[in-house]
């Protein structure tokens, strides 16, 4: 009886981790459908900061062009020297969809971050980040030549 004993030992283990993973599947499905859902920017910003001050800070790097042929496909680089940045969020002001992108780190190395991003029109870049409780803010201007969100 011990192969039947050791089946029921490792159901139990795998039923049980798939029900945890599945609750767990269901909370962040659930945060990324309010975070990343089409809303206007104001919105957005203000539920994400929750009354928090927001400094303005010369640490954070945000790298874009200043003109993009095509906002399909923009480049953007993030650095920082900072230690204990725990969350990193891109935003674009008049997107549909505001927030580019969420960044959850490790506060033990200073980010350095290459991507590439959909720009609907001309707009503010908006990088915030959590950094050891505070919420630090850099933004760059992007002119956009062809809009890469539907419109044109």
């Amino acid at each position: 009886m011990p192969s039947r004993r050791l089946f029921l030992k490792h159901s139990g283990i795998l039923l049980t981790a798939a029900l945890l993973t599945g609750k767990f599947a269901n909370v962040l499905a659930e945060r990324l459908a309010t975070h990343f859902a089409a809303d206007d920017f104001i919105t957005l910003y203000t539920q994400l900061i929750d009354k928090r001050t927001v400094t303005s800070s010369n640490q954070l790097n945000l790298i874009l062009p200043e003109i993009a042929e095509d906002g399909a496909v923009v480049p953007v680089s993030i650095t920082s020297e900072l230690e204990g940045i725990e969350k990193l969020y891109l935003f674009a002001d008049k997107n549909p969809t505001p927030l580019l992108a969420e960044f959850e780190l490790t506060p033990l190395i200073a980010p350095q971050l290459t991507a590439r991003i959909k720009l609907a029109e001309s707009c503010n870049v908006i990088l915030l980040a959590e950094h050891n409780g505070a919420l630090l803010r850099t933004s760059r201007w992007v002119n956009v030549m062809r809009g890469g969100c539907g419109t044109g």
